[in-house]
């Protein structure tokens, strides 16, 4: 049992000296594998029993989460005062320095690990190397030192850790709900406990001991209890069922690929989201062809290795390959390698700090209105450290420039993008920024069954709002998220759009022109009201007219001419001439 807790130790040790040494290292390098993604590897890789995954996952993430407070203690216990014939034979150096103001430097990964088992996590000390002597001896010192500082007020008081249900997401190129219900009723002995009407209720009580149920609002999602094992589960194994978080399956979702989709994956590690992608691809098709693949893009060589062996045991090496490069060096002319790709999911590295709904003990969840800071908020990465506003930036600028890289493709029609952070910088002003820089795609609402949408009461995010898609443990009893979907603008919405445009435009030219065309009418009816016509007396018939016909004189006649239909055609000229002459005659 020693020996086995040793092995984890140093497993947890090595994983925990990696992710600290990537705090420290340039941002310009090649960022390394994240401490989760290490974890999931270390037991693909049979490094350490897919039995004792669990235990690992919580003492690397623990160790790092509460790196400060891990330190302090050992600081205020005196640990990195002893001198060297003080430690045990063949303990190393416990930090490479302190500095005058008392910082520590270059902490010693397998001392943390070892306090936070101490401290925080299972209370027990099991191992044996000189740090474990060394720890065990000072336990009981070590757990004073940390309750006194929590009774004084310089650390926090214990925190319960949030344990979320177990998620598990069918993959139906292997097989079938029927199968996956029988499985769990059979082998599990889980009883099955009807869809609940409210899904956050449901999903932060967590689900009874002894029972499952589906996901009241995204499909093939299977709810256990909080802390079922599955590892050594003959389902999980032959990848059948994959224990994904759900809010990591929104993405797929988001996108939503037919059958037919020709899809890539820019940032594919660990393949979840890919492999979830091309279990909807099969879903009507009974795992049989549809006539679709998927490009998987990993730059990473170890992780490349694990992707490939991972799309082997879901079923999917028929049509998903996995890619050894980066998507940023894709080809995505018009007759490039890529121009038939249809539907692009990316979901790039980001700050994680949606991640603290998994916190080990003592740590805050962040909320989704929070904003990154150098002083107030935490990166909740696995791995952690104090957020940095610029480490932010630099990411959503990475997050932008692959998308626009994406929307280049010519045949290109849906792209979902997503991140596991809360932060607005990574997802709402991502989403506004590509808005902005393109205008062949417009955001579309994206899973229009899921209730919780972008951030509310921003006004530069009000039209955008209700399209995507957020997700946090308050709300949703998950792990923060964000997820939106970009859809090409087709050619008869730009023939609205630019009628619509083009009316709008006409529609303030006119406002101008009317204000122009008011004061030339005033000037036109100045001019007509001084040009006033007098009416004449009408004229007399015309003699020639009347007597012989038509008229020799025309138009130019100065008498009137008037029609046999006229009611002056029968007028007696002579008559009528005669008759004035006697009344002249008469004066």
């Amino acid at each position: 049992m020693a020996d086995t807790a040793q092995k984890l130790i140093t497993l947890a040790s090595q994983i925990v000296s990696n992710c600290l040494s990537q705090d420290t290292s340039s941002e310009t390098k090649t960022p390394k594998m994240g401490a989760r993604n290490q974890v999931y590897y270390s037991a693909l890789n049979g490094e350490c029993p897919k039995s004792l995954v669990p235990m690992l996952t919580a003492m690397v993430s623990g160790a790092l989460k509460s790196k400060k407070t891990l330190i302090k203690c050992a600081h205020d216990d005196g640990l990195f005062s002893l001198k060297p014939e003080e430690l045990p034979t063949g303990c190393g150096s416990l930090c490479e320095s302190i500095t005058a103001s008392g910082q520590v430097v270059g902490v010693n990964a397998e001392l943390l690990v070892v306090l936070y088992e101490v401290l925080l996590g299972s209370r027990r000390i099991r191992g044996t190397s000189p740090i474990v002597k060394l720890v065990k001896s000072r336990k009981a010192s070590l757990q004073k030192t940390l309750a006194s500082r929590r009774k004084s007020g310089t650390e926090k008081q214990h925190v319960d850790r949030i344990k979320m249900p177990r998620f598990v997401r069918l993959n139906h190129i292997k097989t079938t709900s029927n199968e996956v219900h029988a499985h769990f009723e059979s082998s599990l002995n889980l009883k099955f406990m009807e869809k609940p009407e409210s899904s956050t209720a449901t999903l932060l009580s967590g689900v009874p001991k002894g029972k499952y149920t589906v996901d009241p609002l995204l499909p093939d999602i299977f709810i256990l209890p909080s802390g079922t094992n599955l590892h050594t589960d003959s389902l999980v194994n032959s990848g059948a069922i994959v224990l994904q978080d759900r809010s990591s399956c929104l993405t797929a979702l988001a996108l939503n690929p037919p059958s037919n989709a020709i899809c890539v994956d820019t940032c594919a590690s660990p393949g979840n989201k890919t492999l979830h992608m091309a279990s909807l691809m099969r879903r009507d098709k009974s795992g049989k062809g549809g006539g679709g693949r998927i490009t998987a893009f990993e730059r990473d060589p170890t992780r490349l290795g694990t992707l490939q062996r991972r799309i082997g045991e879901q079923g999917a090496e028929t049509f998903v390959k996995a890619r050894g490069a980066d998507f940023m060096h894709a080809d995505v002319s018009e007759n490039g390698e890529f121009k038939d790709v249809t539907h692009v999911l990316i979901d790039p590295s980001c700050s994680g700090s949606g991640l603290a709904a998994d916190s080990a003990t003592g740590s805050a969840l962040t909320s989704e209105y929070d904003q990154p800071s150098d002083s107030s908020s935490k990166l909740a990465v696995v791995g952690g450290g104090a957020s940095d506003s610029q480490k932010v930036k630099n990411l959503a600028r990475v997050q932008v420039e692959i998308l626009l890289h994406a929307m280049k493709l010519p045949n290109l029609q849906v792209v979902a993008y997503s991140t596991c952070s809360v932060y607005r910088e990574e997802n709402e002003d991502v989403v506004l920024e590509v808005l902005q820089k393109q205008n062949k795609f417009r955001c579309a609402r994206a899973i229009p069954t899921w209730p919780h949408r972008g951030l509310e009461n921003v006004p530069e995010f009000a039209k955008i709002s209700p399209l995507v898609c957020r997700a946090t443990y308050e709300k949703d009893g998950t792990n923060g998220f964000f997820v939106a979907r970009f859809e090409r603008i087709s050619e008869d919405e730009k023939g609205a759009e630019k009628k619509k445009k083009k009316k709008k435009k006409r529609k303030e030219e006119g406002v101008e022109d009317e204000s122009c065309t008011a004061s030339v009418s005033v000037k036109k009816a100045r001019v007509t009201t001084t040009k006033v016509k007098v009416a004449l007396p009408p004229k007399p018939p015309c003699v020639t007219f009347s007597k012989r016909g038509n008229c020799k004189f025309g138009k130019r006649c100065r008498f009137s001419h008037e029609t046999q239909n006229s009611p002056h055609h029968k007028i007696n000229v002579d008559k009528s001439l005669m008759e004035e002459m006697d009344i002249l005659n008469e004066f």
